[in-house]
């Protein structure tokens, strides 16, 4: 098939892994070409790209973008990932006899405008359950499905080398505040990701390496790591993030706040370790120091499970079986 993806690919971005897949899978695919992570996860462009599209009043350039190359690249399907778009220029694309599939990745909660809440979509797949309830509640083609990682690059490619907890990604309130008891608690961090928020305090400044690692790279530091950390923001709720099959792919040791849903995709306590309190973190990375060879029968439970179960493969799958009972 001709798939038509509205939005730039970043390394190892959501784009970039399905992207990716898809074309594996021998199906051509266009999306809006290269764009560096440090320009893309900046916040003075994801407010540039906000206040100039409030201002102006009109689509975003990503809409414009698709409606543009849908006429000479004349797709079968258009495969929205993580992205808020609007009425009409899905419309204008679906007089065409084009099928508009929307897979979105990110909490309901950052949704912005009237989200996926019109009928514009074909298909409309989201990794919480419960907003997948919602949406079906208002006769919406709305399915639950999981994240996923992609067997290219996230893959065992290196064995514990230090006793540090890892953590990776924004530094929000929740995530800041958790990693400043673990320093207080004197348990050694190495934190990832983009540039931190200006209100953060100096001992994570001390401790950020300043790196965005992506593909073998994170899958390197994750499984030379004593643990990598997987928190999510106040907003997530009970659903299962990328990261969560990502550090298993790696073979990394992953130690994840519970919630109900992490029982739908691993098994606490044999392939992936919970938590519930600081206290019980706190236990569980003192065990993981104790206990090595222990850990390493859960790292390696947890890639096999990954890689059989929770790649993007697996995944496009179930969309693309849903596309052809259209």
């Amino acid at each position: 098939m001709r798939i038509l993806i509205p939005n730039y690919c970043s390394a190892d971005s959501f784009v970039d892994n399905v992207t990716e897949t898809l074309r594996m899978m021998g199906h051509e695919v266009v999306n809006m070409g290269i764009i560096s992570n440090s320009l893309y996860t900046s916040p003075f462009y994801r407010l540039w790209k906000q206040t100039s599209q409030k201002l102006l009043n009109t689509w975003s350039e990503q809409e414009k973008w698709m409606v543009k190359t849908s006429q000479h690249f004349k797709p079968d399907l258009l495969l929205s990932l993580t992205q808020s778009l609007s009425e009409e220029p899905l419309h204008l694309i679906r007089k065409n006899g084009v099928k508009t599939i929307s897979w979105w990745g990110d909490t309901a909660a950052n949704m912005i405008g009237k989200g996926l809440c019109h009928a514009e979509w074909d298909l409309i797949f989201i990794k919480d359950q419960y907003a997948a309830f919602k949406l079906t509640s208002l006769n919406l083609p709305a399915f639950q499905l999981y994240e996923a990682m992609n067997p290219l690059w996230h893959k065992p490619i290196a064995h514990q080398q230090n006793d540090k907890v890892l953590l990776a990604g924004t530094f929000y309130d929740y995530r800041h505040y958790l990693t400043l008891q673990l320093i207080k608690r004197g348990i050694d961090v190495s934190l990832y990701g983009g540039r931190l928020p200006r209100w953060a305090s100096p001992e994570l400044r001390k401790r950020h390496t300043g790196k965005y690692v992506v593909r073998e790279e994170k899958s390197r530091v994750f499984g030379e790591a004593l643990a990598v950390l997987n928190s999510t923001a106040m907003r997530e709720f009970d659903s299962v993030n990328c990261r969560a099959f990502e550090i298993a792919g790696c073979g990394g040791l992953q130690i994840m706040e519970y919630r109900a849903s992490i029982e739908e995709c691993f098994e606490p306590g044999k392939e992936i370790l919970v938590y519930r309190t600081l206290d019980e973190l706190d236990d569980l990375i003192k065990h993981a120091l104790k206990f090595p060879k222990e850990m390493e029968v859960i790292r390696s439970k947890a890639a096999l499970r990954s890689h059989q179960q929770h790649t993007y493969r697996h995944r496009l799958d179930v969309i693309l079986n849903k596309f052809n009972e259209l």
